[in-house]
């Protein structure tokens, strides 16, 4: 190199995070720095973009630049500023950290999710990507970050390089062994605490490979597809593994089908902590269902190993794009998802998704008595919303039918009975190829073939445990213990069961002769049921009655009410008594264990004429339904906007009633859009992008005042903008933190008579911040509800002034209960 030519390149003399730079570049990063900490962020990002002008490979003023535009809220540029950091520095964390928290702050988790596990590809031990995805894995789908990692840690066995699909994944695999082969020369506390980190980021790792590309959706004019919503169970598993009910019923169904027609059926699950319809591969599925089924160790390797895999997925997966004009089938419950139908109005507005529930009882509303409040509050909140939002309905018996078509009456929802259809639950819950457990086992919980007498629910109120202990307390007065055998009780702790156990411990007899046994595996279950002398359901309220089916599903005679659907689950095999008739329940048992030729002649009758069916007969029943409506139906118009109720408030809260009324409805229905949280006690947070209200009037083109609450966020001022479509009746306006305030509004109804408002801030807010961790999401702008009125109508105006000034605003509501209502169901 000449001398001329050395001088005239620039100097490297100074070095800026370790990086050397011109005493030019150097100046003006001081500048920007200096900007920076004076919270100065245009004159910060002027300084920076100078510096990248001159040297663009500076990756760590990249990242500065995006912090600097973030904080003017101009987070297209900032996002455009990161990316080009991670092009600058492709080996560094830091970028895809903050691409993380950009995203995070759009309210696009998945995209954040997925920065944050390439944050630790680059640096396993980063802490605050490690700490983001601790957050989602603990506050977002429950499961333990570090427990999640010492299991693996302790019983997964390695992944092998070659299996991983992509070069990337590769290398960040053999880049982890190589860490791994370094902790060996640390002290024993540091490669413990790094070694953990280790593990969890091979997890992180294998779940994001790519999954391999789906099937071409059917042609649903031959048959349609079919979209099995697994929420329910994906919540289940968070808490318990073995699956009982309503969950059997999900996994057997779903891989009867599966194995029937794959390529017309999808899986896919609603998350609250992604707010979305997310795909599980139909692998994953039945992978994890078969795990469930193998025993209930909530923390053998293999299932939280299994448990991670299946959420890390679901945490970076985009959302699903379901097949237009598929069923979307939910067989198990979303009662406590307070989001699930503004999606559900998503899927059938954007796919002419037809949304179809499958209702395995209406317990909370026919008994509720059995049910705690929240429960019940929840159950009328998802009753609402099915019948605003379901096509057609499954149930599991004639007797649910009835029930579910008096609820629809009552709601002002009738329901034709074609779209109705009863998919008995009568399978074969036997496994053909199990080999079943020795006698012996019985031995571990004191009890001997033919000496007891089985009982398999819930303990909950409404199974009437109480009854049964008072007919075992009269045959023990009657025959004492030795001439009477031991009931056994097999199931999970339910609800309102404070007196089922008081009753148990205050009576040392039956202390002695009742055994309570729970988490037992499928191969345990099957002998339990072998063995009996026979079985005992005196329920008073059921859908179905599985365990009825499951007892003569074994051969044996099961003693169940007359209650509800339990004469359709039991057929002219079962032995019936009286609900609620205690004395007739004790001379049934009586007859039962003492008569063994009556009880052999009944076991005859079952093994001679009873055929339960197999799931894959159910899973085609179910299909068979969607292609009789699909083949019925005509072309579905786009859902129209709900009717608004002029001259009352609309709420967009969160059910608190306990009871049904006629004409009961939601507000919640008028959001539109996948830009609102759920509701809460006051109202509903919209996303940082802003959420839309679509409101019927039937009045085109009459003058209407709007009267609309907002609500602050908490800590910080924020502006808002309602948008209407018409620039001149925009309105703007500030909102001081956590500050509730009225905005009015005269509008217009569209010539279809609806009113559109977009509703959007220009702040949000990581709750998280102020729930010390406990609410993980990122919210703008609160809307409490709005009132609505036509312009000319003085008296509607006046009634709401007067409402609002003396706090009875729920006077007004829309769907409200009438004065003079008494519970109707």
């Amino acid at each position: 190199m000449t001398t001329d030519l050395m001088m005239n390149l620039p100097l490297k003399l100074r070095r800026s995070a370790g990086i050397a730079v011109t005493p030019q570049v150097h100046r003006m990063i001081a500048t920007g720095n200096k900007a920076r900490d004076a919270r100065d962020w245009s004159e910060a990002a002027s300084a920076y973009r100078e510096a990248l002008e001159t040297d663009p490979s500076l990756g760590h003023i990249w990242v500065q630049l995006g912090h600097a535009l973030k904080e003017q809220h101009d987070l297209e540029a900032a996002e455009a500023a990161y990316r080009m950091a991670t092009d600058a520095a492709p080996a560094e964390a830091d970028p895809w950290l903050h691409l993380g928290h950009l995203h995070k702050e759009r309210g696009n988790r998945a995209a954040a999710n997925r920065s944050y596990m390439r944050a630790l590809r680059q640096e396993p031990a980063n802490p605050d990507a490690l700490r983001e995805m601790g957050q989602m894995l603990g506050s977002g789908d429950q499961v333990q970050m570090r427990e999640l990692i010492a299991t693996l840690g302790a019983g997964a066995t390695p992944l092998a390089t070659e299996d991983l699909a992509t070069p990337e994944a590769r290398d960040a695999e053999r880049s982890l062994r190589q860490i791994d082969a370094f902790l060996r020369t640390l002290p024993e506390q540091e490669r413990n605490i790094a070694r953990e980190q280790v593990q969890a980021l091979t997890a992180l790792i294998r779940a994001a490979e790519p999954q391999s590309p789906l099937a071409t959706a059917p042609d649903a004019a031959v048959s349609p597809a079919l979209v099995f919503d697994v929420s329910d169970l994906i919540s289940y598993f968070r808490n318990a593994r073995l699956p009982t009910g309503i969950q059997r019923v999900q996994i057997e169904t779903i891989c009867s089908a599966l194995r029937l027609d794959g390529s017309h059926v999808r899986i896919c699950a609603f998350l609250e902590s992604r707010d979305d319809w997310l795909e599980i591969p139909a692998a994953s599925f039945v992978a994890i269902a078969e795990l469930s089924l193998n025993g209930g160790d909530r923390g053998a390797p293999e299932w939280i190993a299994a448990l991670a895999r299946l959420h890390l997925r679901l945490a970076t997966a985009d959302p699903i794009e379901m097949p237009y004009g598929a069923y979307l089938i939910n067989l198990g419950t979303s009662w406590w998802l307070q989001n699930y139908f503004l999606f559900v109005r998503q899927a059938k507005a954007l796919r002419g998704v037809r949304y179809v529930p499958f209702v395995h009882d209406l317990i909370p509303v026919m008994a509720g008595e059995h049910c705690v409040k929240e429960l019940t509050q929840d159950f009328i909140s998802w009753a609402i919303g099915a019948f605003e939002h379901a096509d057609h309905f499954l149930v599991n018996s004639e007797s649910t039918k009835r029930d579910l078509m008096r609820v629809a009456a009552l709601l002002d929802h009738p329901v034709a009975p074609k779209d109705v259809a009863v998919i008995r639950l009568d399978g074969d819950c036997r496994k053909a190829d199990a080999e079943p457990l020795p006698e012996q086992r019985l031995g571990r919980w004191g009890l001997t073939p033919g000496g007891y007498v089985l009982f398999v629910s819930t303990i909950e109120s409404r199974k009437n445990h109480l009854a049964a202990f008072q007919a075992w307390i009269t045959l023990l007065k009657r025959y004492g213990p030795t001439a009477v055998p031991k009931l056994v009780c097999v199931g999970n702790r339910g609800w309102l069961n404070d007196a089922v156990y008081s009753r148990l411990e205050s009576h040392a007899g039956l202390r002695d002769q009742v055994v309570m046994l729970s988490g037992v595996s499928d191969a345990e279950l099957e002998r339990l049921y072998r063995s009996c002398l026979f079985t005992l359901y005196p329920s008073q309220y059921e859908g179905w009655g599985l365990p009825v089916t499951e007892s003569l599903c074994h051969g044996k005679v099961p003693l169940i009410s007359d209650a509800a659907s339990l004469p359709e689950a039991g057929g002219n095999h079962a032995v019936y008594f009286p609900s609620g008739n205690v004395d007739a329940l004790v001379e049934a048992l009586d007859r039962l264990i003492r008569e063994k030729g009556y009880r052999e002649t009944l076991e005859q009758r079952i093994a001679e004429t009873f055929r339960p069916r197999p799931w894959s007969v159910i899973a085609a029943d179910i299909a068979g339904a969607a292609r009789q409506w699909a083949a019925d139906a005509a072309e579905a118009p786009p859902p129209a906007p709900p009717l608004a109720k002029l001259g009352a408030w609309h709420a967009l809260e969160r059910n608190y009633a306990t009871t049904l009324w006629r004409g009961m409805r939601s507000a919640e229905i008028f959001r539109a859009g996948d830009g609102w949280w759920g509701p809460d006690d006051w109202g509903c947070w919209t996303k940082p992008q802003g959420g839309r209200l679509e409101i019927g009037t039937n009045a085109p083109g009459m003058a209407m005042r709007l009267c609309l609450r907002l609500h602050g966020i908490p800590g910080r001022d924020l502006r808002f903008v309602i948008a209407t479509g018409d620039p001149a009746r925009q309105v703007e306006g500030l909102l001081k933190p956590s500050e509730f305030k009225w905005v009015t509004m005269t509008l217009l109804p569209d010539p279809a008579g609806i009113i559109r408002l977009n509703i959007a801030g220009n702040a949000s807010l990581d709750l998280s911040e102020v729930t010390a961790g406990g609410d993980p999401r990122v919210v703008s702008v609160g809307v409490a509800g709005f009132f609505l009125c036509a312009t000319e109508d003085g008296q509607a105006r006046l009634d709401f002034l007067e409402a609002m000034t003396l706090g009875t605003l729920d006077d007004l509501a829309f769907g409200r209960r009438p004065a003079t209502a008494a519970r109707e169901a």
